[in-house]
């Protein structure tokens, strides 16, 4: 039987020419869609795959990129001057200023203060256990921060032992009235004063006083 579809074609107007392309194009449309509805996901799969291996992969290498990446932060972030926490930092107290002091773990201003004027009466400190005389400094706050300070003995004002009078001896919180007074009238006996050993053999000061004074004594011979 034939179709007659002459009003078709009069109705679309279309050429020999051009029913010939649409009807390829037809065919190749639906063989297009019978690809798709045969495999519908074969593209999506195939790009699944290593898409699944590359999380997987990431997945694994989380804590180690991480790790990396904390690591990489603190070095950029740290200037080159900067002290490693775990460095110790040493400070020389009898050349630091409060400032410095307030550096130490426990010390605030009022020490701080405590400290500087008790090395002015002193002369300097001979050790940093002189430190534990501080008033209110106490030994926990003392245990924290004795590794991290230390004391230069060069920088003592020391007492000329054979041209210093009552005034400059009692300064040096260490001496009393009376050992003062014992020192300067054998001073004046003698001429002068030779030697620290002298005042011991002579019993002007105890051995454990002149183990405390020795540093802040001089003798001009």
């Amino acid at each position: 039987m034939k179709i007659n579809i002459y009003p078709l074609r009069q109705w679309l107007g279309f050429t020999r020419r051009e029913r010939r392309a649409s009807l390829i194009l037809i065919i190749i449309i639906a063989v297009v869609v019978c690809v798709r509805l045969l495999i519908p996901n074969s593209k999506a799969m195939a790009s699944y795959i290593p898409i699944e291996k590359e999380l997987i992969a990431q997945n694994s290498e989380e804590p180690v990129s991480a790790e990396i990446a904390i690591a990489s932060r603190t070095q950029t972030s740290r200037p080159q001057n900067e002290t490693p926490v775990n460095r110790l930092i040493m400070i020389d107290i009898n050349s630091c200023d409060s400032v410095e002091l307030m550096q130490l773990q426990g010390i605030g201003t009022v020490l701080s203060g405590r400290i500087i004027r008790f090395r002015n009466l002193l002369g300097g400190y001979a050790s940093i256990e002189q430190l534990q005389e501080v008033y209110g400094l106490r030994p926990e706050t003392y245990d924290m921060i004795k590794d991290k300070v230390t004391a230069d003995t060069s920088l003592i004002d020391k007492i000329d032992v054979n041209t210093a009078d009552f005034r400059r001896f009692s300064r040096l919180p260490y001496f009393d009235r009376q050992e003062i007074n014992d020192l300067l009238r054998y001073r004046t006996a003698s001429g002068k004063i030779l030697d620290i050993d002298e005042l011991i053999e002579n019993n002007i000061l105890s051995k454990d006083k002149v183990a405390k004074i020795k540093p802040y004594l001089s003798f001009n011979k």
